[in-house]
């Protein structure tokens, strides 16, 4: 019996050397490999800056906070920039409103400046892009935070520069507010080229729409369209406002978060705290019942914007009775109306 039990204890220690033995030599293998891996890396990088006539490996920083238009139309943004992604290079003008209180108006007025184009609703696009950067940040955050590539495991990444998904989410808007067909169908012109330096945006009555707070939201619009400028816009009398839901759209006004007195205010809680949030750098809150009476107001924030010798002559009006346009009176902003630089 003795004998027995010896040998069970002699197959049982060989047994523990081997898995002891093997889990060594897997470790050493992960570290090998990692090792390699970095090594690999470093001379990639040595090979690459030597190829592009780099002094020295350091002088290069890939990853900095350059802002291009820092004087001028985004000078407080905060640019995430990476070999990936430079996401303040690309200007952008936001106009977010409230339904029903001339939003469609401001459209149509800041579309006329010089370099600007803003497309219409988009039902609330922004917050399905959102959920892009978000998915990742709630499920596996060390992806888009850790500083280092991860070769190995069944999340295996490398690093996924901080502002990257920046430039996605303004991809998307630029594909969704192309150039007109006619430039579309010019095949002498590059569409790139054409799009530079104009300042691009959208307008949403819808912003507030959703499951997420003016503070998510405001955060997610600094660092995803870091150089913008937004008017959000309201307005003071709801009473009006409610009425012109109903007598737009009868009972289908549900669908734009009302039509109860209610829901309206809340809309105009989130601009209020969206703008608080924003800040004056980022954004202008303007009432309709002051600017629809008062064309300076908006000649105001051309002054904002950066327009140089720009003004509205006379306030135009979308949407008048309904979804009637206002011909009869022309929309002008000054002969020698010059954009921003």
């Amino acid at each position: 019996m003795k004998r027995r039990s010896m040998k069970s204890n002699r197959k049982v220690l060989k047994f523990k050397r081997r898995h002891i033995i093997l889990i060594l030599v897997l470790l050493l293998s992960g570290m090998l490999y990692q090792v390699r891996y970095l090594y690999r890396l470093q001379i990639e990088g040595i090979r690459y800056a030597r190829e592009s006539d780099v002094a020295s490996v350091t002088d290069w920083e890939p990853f900095n906070n350059t802002n291009p238009h820092k004087n001028t139309w985004c000078p407080k943004a905060f640019c995430q920039n990476s070999p990936l992604c430079t996401p303040c290079q690309r200007r952008h003008l936001l106009i977010i409103s409230t339904a029903r209180s001339g939003s469609t108006t401001l459209l149509r007025m800041f579309n006329a400046l010089p370099n600007v184009r803003l497309s219409g609703e988009n039902h609330n696009q922004i917050k399905f892009v959102a959920k892009l950067t978000s998915n990742l940040l709630e499920n596996r955050p060390r992806l888009l935070k850790h500083p280092m590539d991860k070769p190995t495991g069944p999340f295996m990444h490398n690093t996924i520069p901080q502002g990257s998904f920046g430039c996605i989410a303004q991809d998307i808007f630029h594909m969704m507010n192309p150039p007109p067909l006619a430039v579309q169908q010019n095949k002498a012109i590059q569409m790139a080229e054409y799009d530079k330096d104009l300042i691009l945006g959208f307008k949403t009555v819808r912003m507030h729409v959703g499951d997420w707070t003016a503070q998510q939201a405001s955060e997610y619009l600094k660092s995803h369209f870091p150089c913008s400028r937004m008017i959000i816009n309201y307005q003071t009398n709801i009473t009006h406002q409610y009425v012109s839901f109903r007598q737009t759209f009868g009972n289908s006004s549900e669908t734009y978060s009302g039509p109860s007195m209610n829901a309206l205010k809340k809309a105009n809680q989130f601009q209020f705290d969206l703008y608080q949030n924003l800040g004056d750098d980022y954004s202008k809150l303007i009432d309709m019942d002051e600017w629809s009476k008062d064309v300076h107001v908006l000649n105001d924030i051309l002054t904002w914007l950066g327009f140089d010798q720009c003004h509205f002559e006379a306030m135009v009006h979308e949407n008048l009775n309904g979804y009637t346009r206002d011909t009869s009176t022309e929309l002008q902003v000054g002969k020698h109306c010059m954009p921003p630089s």
